[in-house]
């Protein structure tokens, strides 16, 4: 806790939605939590994050507009992405690969975070407006006055901190969303003028009565559905229908099949010479062997569902 009333609230809603989207997105039990509260101290990045590094900017917008800074390591932001992606987050960093995987995974954040604040009262929603490689050399000047906030986490087995930066006009926003009865001023006493012209006002005028009845609805009738002997089908006997061939399937994951390339063998559920299936509007109507007639694949038909089961496969899903 930073003993900072507001920022330790805004803390807990950034903490507990950054677990749960983060952990969910790259499948890890990532438990995020506040670990000190400073003033800006340019060695203790130097230290628990190395530079350069990489720097986020975050704008929050809505009845109160503020702005953060994230500061982390680029090898904790090579791990995100990469594990966003379904790696095994051991990668190295590149800013053109990793940045906007960490800028769509810390938008899924701020999203959550929106929804949240929204069911608590407090309009106020986040975006990710820049992300850099820094030096920190331009920077370290203007931050002096901010004030720094460690974050830490698991990831990968290893303890790891990234910083939370406010200038003091961000923690006064802060303090203004999550106790807007500071910032509210107080009610104008009423004068005695008031009270007499108040006193004095003509009352008010009954509202007229409203006529209401009970309202009346007509009998339903049962309706039942006819029969299916009776519907006459050969107004649609004319509509050519897609006719597709499925040879098998394989589920792959994202890196899989991002790691294709030409001459890759993707290799499917079934054997050679296994019977393929016959699909119409998705659902399979019968199974059949290949063939080749003048040069051309062609299916055999071995197995076919019945007429009506046919009629009903032309249908919608």
């Amino acid at each position: 806790m930073t003993g900072v009333k507001s920022l330790d609230k805004f803390l807990e809603f950034f903490n507990s939605n950054a677990s749960g989207v983060i952990g969910t997105i790259t499948n890890q039990p990532i438990t995020f939590s506040t670990k000190n509260y400073s003033d800006f101290d340019l060695s203790l990045l130097e230290t628990n994050v190395s530079i350069p590094c990489v720097m986020i900017t975050i704008n929050f917008t809505g009845n109160n507009d503020f702005q953060m800074q994230i500061v982390a390591s680029k090898q904790t932001i090579a791990a995100l992405a990469d594990l966003m992606m379904l790696g095994t987050g051991e990668v190295e960093y590149v800013p053109e690969e990793h940045h906007d995987g960490v800028q769509e995974m810390l938008n899924q954040v701020l999203g959550s975070m929106t929804t949240e604040l929204h069911a608590e009262g407090i309009t106020s929603s986040g975006n990710v407006t820049e992300i850099s490689l820094n030096d920190m050399e331009i920077h370290k000047e203007f931050l002096q006055e901010n004030k720094m906030v460690e974050i830490s986490f698991e990831l990968l087995g290893l303890e790891t901190f990234f910083y939370l930066l406010f200038e003091q006009t961000a923690l006064g926003t802060l303090d203004a969303v999550f106790n807007p009865q500071k910032a509210a001023p107080p009610p104008p006493p009423k004068s005695s003028s008031s009270k007499q012209s108040s006193s004095k006002a003509a009352p008010k005028a009954e509202p007229e009565p409203v006529a209401a009845s009970r309202a009346s609805f007509a009998e339903i009738e049962e309706i039942r559905p006819s029969g299916a002997k009776g519907v006459n089908i050969d107004i649609l006997l004319h509509i050519d229908l897609p006719v597709t061939v499925e040879l098998g399937s394989k589920d792959m994951r994202i890196k899989e099949i991002l790691d294709l390339g030409q001459g890759s063998v993707v290799e499917l559920n079934k054997l050679a010479g296994d019977l393929v299936d016959l699909k119409i509007n998705g659902k399979k109507f019968a199974t059949g062997e290949v063939m080749v007639v003048d040069e051309n694949y062609a299916i055999r038909i071995v197995n076919l569902i019945s007429r009506e089961e046919r009629i009903r496969t032309l249908g919608p899903e």
